[in-house]
């Protein structure tokens, strides 16, 4: 079984998850950021930029912390696709082994 903590793409959020899962004989840190230009624009105040790094950084941090990392594009359905491709791509050179694209808005 897969013991996994669920968190934004901020440092002390990904180290707060690692905390939590100390204990996990699997544990898997599954870290997330909205990647719709609506959702950069309003709920993150963000450029498309500012968050390839925050994902890139979040991931490695948390692989460098447990041996499983799991990234999801927030809102995914309404990113625009080649945006989605390069974030979701940075996450799997950062480290992610498993990536999750949800239509969190619905």
């Amino acid at each position: 079984m897969t013991i996994a903590a669920l968190c934004r793409t901020a440092a002390a959020d990904v180290y707060r998850a690692a905390e939590a899962l100390e204990r996990a004989e699997r544990p898997r840190i599954h870290t997330f950021v909205a990647t719709s230009d609506i959702h950069l624009l309003h709920k993150l105040k963000k450029t498309r930029e500012e968050v390839i790094e925050m994902t890139g950084s979040a991931v490695r941090l948390a692989r460098s912390l447990v041996g499983e990392v799991e990234f999801s594009a927030e809102d995914a359905t309404r990113s625009d696709i080649d945006y989605l491709c390069e974030v979701l791509s940075v996450a799997v050179d950062a480290g992610a082994k498993v990536l999750n694209i949800p239509d969190t808005v619905g």
